[in-house]
């Protein structure tokens, strides 16, 4: 990564980069966290990364531990008084003229965005641990739903996501539980204390080693109600539409105006506007999400999470677009899938588990 970095910086006429954020921080490092408060996206230690070397600077709160726990680029780490401001401390050091940052800080050019495109292909490393974590994701998030009952709150199920998440190293950034008339009336169902009857939908937003993973299941107990069934399998269909349309150097405007015929197609030309369709992924749970008039292009070598969604049904996973096709990160033996047939080709979609409790 450092290598990219610095290639970026030469080919862009950039001497320096200050990295500060969360995000960023985590992707360079492989792995390790600048941060002490999930809460914000900045973090309590920056790096520059220059031509010829990479300096940490830390808070002295934070400092020694950085310097043991969270250094494998092997920085050399400057320790600066929790008291006295880290920006000037940078600015003493840096003596290149043409410095940007992913924060703006010390008037420099602030280059977020193009960090964000730089960090989204991954490599084979990324690619391993991409594999490892959407199957503890998928094996957390199905198993709390096989052993849902009726009688659970939307909030118990919740805490046994995240409990089992963080039993696992995996950050639950984002956990969505909804059940019954919530699933069609809310998009977003922020679990509460609500009992769960006949319908439960489950939402995961995992992080772990920076990369995150998006994924959605549902279950009924007793057998699934004609209009969920019926606007489920439209669902299915708009999703493997959706998988089966990437293609690497597609310009993100017209793959989304594919997103709308299907949605049209489906019969239900209206809700793609309820919510977003998902879009690339990485070090954020969404790099982009993909709009109607978005410019980037889809490209092989990245991650995608597509979030299909009738009122009261969605299908969601996060894929991996290769030269030979789409993987599907989030999948596990126990779900049961069916296979859906498209103009676009065919491909195994997670059902409904109907469960008789």
């Amino acid at each position: 990564m450092i290598t990219r970095v610095r290639n970026w910086l030469k080919n862009n006429g950039y001497e320096g980069v200050i990295l500060t954020r969360k995000d960023n921080f985590l992707w360079l490092t492989k792995g390790d966290e600048n941060h002490v408060l999930s809460s914000t996206d900045i973090g309590v230690a920056s790096l520059l990364i220059t031509d010829h070397e990479i300096l940490m600077f830390a808070d002295s709160s934070d400092a020694q531990r950085m310097r043991d726990e969270q250094n494998s680029l092997g920085a050399k780490v400057i320790e600066v008084p929790w008291y006295e401001s880290m920006e000037e401390a940078i600015k003493k050091v840096v003596v290149c003229k043409n410095i940007v940052s992913d924060t703006g800080m010390l008037n420099t050019q602030n280059v977020q965005e193009h960090l964000m495109e730089l960090r989204l292909s991954l490599d084979a490393q990324e690619v391993t641990l991409y594999r490892e974590l959407g199957k503890e994701c998928a094996e957390i998030v199905e198993g709390v739903c096989l052993e849902a009952k009726p009688g659970q709150t939307e909030n118990h199920i919740a805490y046994l996501i995240k409990s089992r998440c963080i039993e696992k190293g995996i950050s639950p950034d984002c956990v969505l539980v909804g059940s019954d008339d919530r699933i069609i009336k809310y998009r977003h169902p922020m679990p509460t204390d609500r009992e769960v009857e006949k319908s439960l939908m489950v939402v995961l937003g995992g992080q772990k080693h920076g990369l995150y993973i998006s994924m959605t299941r549902m279950v009924c107990f007793g057998s699934v109600p004609k209009d969920i069934a019926r606007k489920y399998e439209k669902c299915q269909e708009i999703f493997v539409g959706m998988q089966l349309s990437m293609k690497d150097g597609l310009n993100s405007k017209d793959y989304f105006a594919n997103v709308i015929a299907l949605y049209e197609k489906s019969g239900y030309p209206e809700e793609w506007k309820n919510h977003h369709q998902g879009g690339s992924t990485g070090y954020g749970c969404r790099e982009e999400v993909i709009k109607p008039d978005s410019q980037s292009i889809l490209k092989k070598g990245q991650a995608y999470a597509w979030n299909p969604t009738i009122a009261g049904v969605k299908c969601e996973e996060t894929t991996y677009l290769t030269e030979k096709g789409v993987e599907i990160f989030t999948r596990t033996d126990r779900w049961p899938v069916k296979k859906v047939e498209t103009l676009f080709g065919s491909m195994e979609v997670a059902q409904i588990w109907t469960s008789m409790c």
